[in-house]
């Protein structure tokens, strides 16, 4: 196992801890806003570096709408990025979502009771990996 890797796994642990404090139950939820709290990116030559989710291009916010299958920065973050989500599952207690975007694969897996969110996204020769927290989207009146 590589030294940096060892050694970046404890960070890796102690972020994502808060961030069950920050999640809420995803139940039957169909608008929802997620956070990155720690993040991951490794090459295929091995090196892995951990480091905040902003540092490596991944937005501070992303909305998802699993009822239009889409994947957005927020307004807030003048980013104006979106996404569609390919594929999506509500499967025993789990959400997955899959999809395509500018040459990189992208898959979520998000705990619907904890709101707790997994993500990796891949490129040639290179991975990242995300941690963060998810909760329900108020709807606009």
């Amino acid at each position: 196992m590589n030294r940096l890797f060892r050694r970046s796994l404890p960070v890796l642990v102690a972020f994502a801890i808060p961030a069950f404090c920050l999640s809420d139950d995803l139940t039957n939820q169909q608008l929802i806003l997620c956070t990155s709290v720690s993040a991951m990116h490794c090459s295929e030559d091995g090196d892995c570096v951990v480091d905040m989710p902003w540092n490596l291009n991944i937005p501070q916010f992303l909305q998802l709408n699993l009822k239009d299958k889409t994947m957005s920065t927020t307004k807030a973050s003048g980013e104006n990025r979106a996404t569609p989500i390919k594929t999506l599952t509500r499967e025993g207690g789990q959400i997955y979502l899959q999809g395509l975007e500018g040459g990189r694969a992208f898959s979520f897996v998000i705990n619907e009771e904890s709101g707790l969110l997994s993500a990796a996204v891949a490129t040639d020769g290179k991975v990242v990996s995300v941690f963060g927290a998810c909760t329900p989207l108020a709807q606009a009146r």
